[in-house]
């Protein structure tokens, strides 16, 4: 017995076989269900050939291989039962909601910085500089220049952008794991920033989070199409790529790799995400409470890190 019939899961009877044979191969198909299945088949090497007809697709394999094909296509579609993930749409209201009073408070603490009395302490032990986090190791700057801003400007249009790409992105993974994804995308997009830069640069403000929001939301769109062809590759990366020029290349003092990099983050992580989702699901209320609380310590736990050095 070869290695891959050892690794091949058995039906317990025969009338596993059957119905599995009569689900996959004899009953007629859409045609994009048809070629997602030939694709499969394909990969697994088990020779087959679609027949076209008026009454839909089907699936042609000789009698010898017919077991092996069903049992690879009923493989398949368990491991991708839980995607495309769905969503209803009743999320919508209660997370804007949820979004709207979040923002409102971040507003209010990342004003802070504005104060003349806190301004040059919070700057000084906080930003993103780069020279402090790589050769001092004050790895927290990653997290406390996220909640830095120059001007009242430039933290009102990153909240209401942030807004925007949050309520959107929180209605797909949930208010915890959506907000914890963000700053992810935000930490490691000013720790790439801080390497490809080097020697003396300095960064402050959230848009790295935000467009870290912006990349996972595309990879969640690309992983979301049932076919995964070049065409509907590009059409979300491409728009992507647009809002990010569009977003994130103006202003004199904008800083273009933070910005870029906190948008490859996000799509690195929402492809991560998006591969465990179909595998897990959504985390449940508790679990996605739970990431919640653990997001908001995370900075928290960064500024009292930055006071205490």
């Amino acid at each position: 017995m070869n290695e891959y019939s050892k690794n091949r899961p058995e039906p317990q009877s025969l009338c596993d076989y059957s119905t599995s044979v009569e689900r996959y191969l004899h009953r007629p198909m859409p045609k994009a269900q048809a070629e997602i299945w030939s694709l499969v088949l394909t990969a697994r090497d088990v020779p087959h050939k679609i027949l076209y007809s008026v009454n839909g697709c089907r699936i042609a394999v000789s009698p010898d291989h017919e077991n092996l094909a069903a049992t690879e296509l009923e493989k398949y579609e368990n491991e991708n039962r839980a995607w495309p993930l769905k969503f209803e749409a009743t999320s919508w209201y209660p997370n804007a909601q949820s979004t709207f009073w979040t923002l409102l408070i971040l507003t209010a603490v990342f004003s802070i910085c504005f104060s003349d009395s806190w301004r040059g302490q919070l700057i000084a032990i906080g930003s993103g500089d780069v020279g402090s986090i790589l050769h001092d190791g004050q790895w927290w700057r990653l997290v406390t220049a996220l909640t830095l801003h120059a001007d009242p400007p430039h933290l009102l249009g990153n909240m209401m952008m942030g807004g925007l790409l949050m309520i959107w992105l929180c209605s797909l993974l949930g208010i915890g794991l959506g907000w914890g994804i963000t700053l992810l995308s935000g930490i490691l997009g000013n720790l790439i920033n801080a390497l490809v830069h080097g020697g003396t640069h300095s960064s402050i403000g959230s848009s790295t989070a935000i467009f870290g929001a912006l990349g996972v939301i595309i990879a969640l769109q690309i992983l979301s199409a049932r076919r995964f062809s070049l065409r509907d590759c590009a059409i979300p990366l491409g728009a992507g790529f647009a809002l990010l020029g569009f977003l994130g290349a103006h202003g004199e003092h904008t800083d273009l790799g933070a910005h870029l990099f906190g948008f490859l983050s996000g799509m690195i992580l929402g492809l991560l995400a998006g591969q465990l989702l179909k595998i897990s699901g959504l985390p449940s209320l508790k679990t996605d409470h739970i990431i919640g609380i653990i997001t908001c310590f995370v900075p928290i736990l960064a500024w009292l890190i930055a006071f205490q050095y």
